[in-house]
């Protein structure tokens, strides 16, 4: 025990002999003696256990965060502030039929929302902007951008790691790669890196001597791809807006980076938009001048034949004027009208099914569609036909840019397939039935007038024709040069669907500091380390920390608890000696209960190792059978270092050694002591045959007489390690107390002492815990303890208590 722990009364002791370690179980158990958790302290997560331990160990726990939160400082000194530019893009909007609003007279809209991320995503926009703000020179400080002002990349370069150097005299300039392999020497203002694709010439002014820059030159498009990878491009899922952010330490160089980003993405928008509808307007202007052909024919045809009939006599007898028609009746006008219809529906009808045939397995000739009449009767086909052209237009001028696997120009030429093999074939396919459903009543309706009107000239019928052909193409021509001239009129004011909202400006403040992260990190890390190291040196302490480790490893009851005492002798504090009387009193219960029959009980108090507190533990022990009214009798068997008799105030001679050896009588070393019921034997003199005479048959007699004296022997003996003095002691007792010391005493030492045990007829009552801090985080004295402050048992007159302390000294 330790040295600042005064005696306090009162302890339990055991009884009954027995072999082994099996302690009164049923005492234990019926004052709750089992350790707290004992069951579950090794089979779950004890808590109380760990926060014991980093109550014991705080101060590790503490350097350790100190030290983390240290490391945190310093790599926050490395740490680099990251900013945020970013812009906002203005898309045009869509009508529910999927066309840019139209005021003036514009074209749609020419990508989707899908392909105008791809747009920007592309390496036409990348690689413009990467040019332009040279993000593929890599260097590490800003300060050195300066230097690289006016630097270019030849179109054949060799990218790699350089280092740009200039002497102490500042009157040379040397370029080199990273391993130190020499390119080119110039003086200051001459151009660089010729030989490996580089035109830079860095200004004087900007080179001071022994100036050292190291640098990186990767290919635009390497650099393209990193810019792609840091881009965060928010679009907006049905509205107008996208958002392009761009984060990295240098501000200046993120917006700058962003704003070439937006800037080239409206140009290339621009561009394909311009590039669409100049496509647009050569269709249309190839189809115009095969119109104006058919147009020309059609009035050649015309007036050819008038020239040729203009000389024949009509049905009247007179010649016709040029290009004057003769009147008939309205019902001779009215069949040569249908007549003219069905040849021309006829005409029409064939071209179509030539039209349908020619394009089985191949494109279908919108050219030879768009002069039919019927076709140019049907709005449905009409704007089909229309679709066509419009997609034809936008496919072909996407494909300047984008190969075929690109999304939008395969989504593009999927649906000119789709258009050109199922939509309007299936169109014409109805279109054809309904000819001839019109043809069939034709037929009828000529059939029954015909018999009327057999002698009508034919060259009436075919001029009628002839005026027809001319006047449907007229309307087409007319149709196809108002498209052509809104197609021109579109280019030449072409609008993007796309414009720059916000410029990204240059951040003043940045968005994210991982310092201060890195400092909690650290705090946190370092705390963490130290809970652990704290687990750790708990698991690997040998020493007794816990009532589980003397139930569960050591296989010890726990007779009881003694708390530690602040002071010592008579000045200890006098709540802690109460409470040490109170767990003396507890003990000594145990022990009573422990030994079951009446009889004299005697026991052994030993310890595995000397400082666990024995002398202290079996003198107070002694103390409080007595003061119960058991005639007690307390030997101090340490005739190596025995000092019991310092605290019962007795002498250490004449004393057990000098009985033993035949040199003093019972009544001279049986010694009276100021409590009535206590009587004490020292340890007698010191002497090397000591350990001979505690085995002899001489103490085998002086146990017998004295259990005849005695209801309680208390032997206190040496240490377990200390000699074969406390296991022959405890053999003539048949009993053992083993007293263990909190952090001090050492678990595998007391295991191997009470193996050796085990192999004697001794009974090992059980364990006594000693030096127990009230105040401990695993509160074993709360558990453990027979004491309540302010429940202490006190006579109404001092003068008259018979209970008196017995102070003492650990050891």
């Amino acid at each position: 025990m330790s040295k600042d722990l005064t005696v306090g009364p009162s302890r339990d002791l055991p009884d009954d002999m027995g072999g082994g370690r099996a302690l009164a179980e049923p005492a234990a158990q019926a004052l709750g003696l089992g350790a707290p958790g004992a069951g579950d302290g090794e089979e779950g997560m004890d808590w109380r256990r760990y926060w014991s331990a980093l109550r014991r160990y705080k101060w590790w726990v503490m350097l350790a965060a100190i030290v983390g939160t240290g490391l945190g400082f310093v790599a926050s000194r490395f740490s680099k502030a990251i900013y945020s530019a970013q812009a906002t893009v203005w898309i045009e909007a869509r009508d529910e039929k999927g066309n840019a609003e139209r005021g003036p007279i514009r074209q749609g809209q020419l990508l989707d929302s899908y392909g105008w991320v791809e747009l920007l995503n592309s390496f036409v926009v990348l690689d413009h902007a990467v040019e332009r703000v040279k993000l593929y020179l890599q260097f590490e400080s800003a300060g050195d951008s300066t230097l690289f002002k006016e630097f270019a990349l030849a179109k054949s370069f060799a990218p790699g790691s350089y280092r740009l150097a200039v002497d102490d005299a500042g009157s040379s300039v040397t370029l080199s790669t990273a391993v130190g392999t020499l390119i080119e020497r110039a003086s200051p203002g001459d151009s660089l890196g010729r030989k490996i694709g580089f035109h830079w010439a860095p200004s004087p002014t900007d080179l001071a001597p022994g100036q050292v820059v190291d640098f990186t030159v990767v290919t635009p498009r390497d650099a393209a791809r990193g810019l792609a990878e840091q881009l965060l491009i928010t679009p907006a899922v049905d509205g107008n807006f996208v958002r392009v952010e761009l984060e990295g330490p240098n501000p200046v160089l993120i917006a700058a980076t962003v704003n070439a980003l937006v800037e080239r993405y409206e140009d290339v928008a621009a561009e394909l938009k311009r590039e669409k509808l100049t496509e647009l307007a050569n269709i249309l202007n190839e189809q115009l001048q095969q119109s104006e052909e058919n147009l020309r024919r059609a009035e050649l045809a015309l007036e050819s034949f008038r020239v040729q009939t203009i000389t024949l006599p009509t049905e009247r007898a007179t010649p016709m004027a040029p290009g004057v028609v003769y009147t008939t009746d309205p019902v001779m006008d009215n069949f040569f009208q249908m007549k003219v219809a069905r040849e021309q529906l006829v005409r029409d009808r064939d071209a179509i099914v030539r039209a349908l045939e020619s394009g089985l397995g191949g494109r279908l000739s919108t050219d030879a569609l768009e002069v039919i009449g019927e076709i140019q009767r049907s709005s449905v086909i009409s704007e089909a036909l229309g679709e066509l052209m419009e997609r034809q237009a936008e496919l072909r001028a996407l494909r300047y840019r984008y190969t075929d696997e690109h999304p939008t120009v395969s989504r593009l030429a999927n649906e000119v397939i789709d258009l050109e093999s199922v939509v309007i074939p299936g169109l014409l396919r109805a279109l054809v039935n309904d000819l001839d459903g019109r043809r069939n009543e034709l037929d009828s309706m000529i059939e029954s007038a015909g018999r009327e009107l057999q002698q009508i000239p034919p060259r009436a019928i075919r001029e009628a024709r002839l005026t027809r052909d001319k006047i449907v193409a007229e309307d087409l021509h007319t149709q196809l040069k108002q498209r052509y001239e809104s197609a021109r009129l579109a280019e030449a004011s072409s609008i993007p669907d796309l414009r720059i909202l916000d410029p990204a400006v240059v951040p003043q403040r940045p968005v994210r500091y991982r310092g201060q992260t890195y400092i909690l990190i650290g705090l946190l890390g370092g705390f963490a380390m130290g809970i652990i190291g704290v687990i750790v040196a708990d698991k690997v302490d040998g020493r007794v920390r816990y009532p589980a480790q003397i139930t569960s490893d050591l296989g010890l009851s726990l007779l009881g608890v003694v708390p530690r005492l602040r002071g010592a002798g008579n000045g200890a504090d006098s709540d802690d000696a109460v409470a040490v009387i109170e767990a003396l009193r507890g003990v000594r219960l145990n022990l009573i209960h422990a030994r079951g029959a009446g009889g004299p009980f005697a026991v052994t108090v030993s310890s595995p190792a000397a400082g666990d507190g024995k002398t202290f533990v079996s003198s107070n022990l002694a103390l409080a059978f007595a003061e119960a009214g058991h005639r007690t009798l307390l030997i101090d068997g340490d005739s190596r270092r025995g000092t019991l008799h310092r605290a019962v105030n007795g002498k250490r001679k004449p004393g057990l050694t000098d009985f033993l050896g035949g040199e003093a009588t019972v009544e001279e070393i049986v010694q009276k002591t100021e409590y009535s019921a206590l009587h004490f034997v020292g340890c007698g003199t010191r002497t090397s045959e000591a350990p001979e005479l505690l085995s002899s048959a001489a103490m085998a007699r002086f146990m017998a007489s004295m259990r005849n004296s005695y209801g309680v022997i208390i032997v206190d003996s040496p240490p377990l390690s200390a000699g074969i003095d406390a296991y022959a002691l405890s053999t003539l007792t048949g009993n053992l107390a083993v007293v263990l010391r909190l952090g001090a005493t050492n678990r595998e030492l007391a295991e191997a002492k009470l193996e050796a045990v085990d192999r004697l007829p001794i009974r090992v009552l059980g364990a006594i815990l000693n030096d127990v801090r009230e105040s401990t985080a695993y509160s074993y004295y709360r558990y453990y303890s027979n004491y309540l402050p302010g429940y202490e048992h006190e006579d109404e007159e001092d003068e008259d208590s018979e209970d008196r302390h017995l102070l003492g000294r650990a050891g």
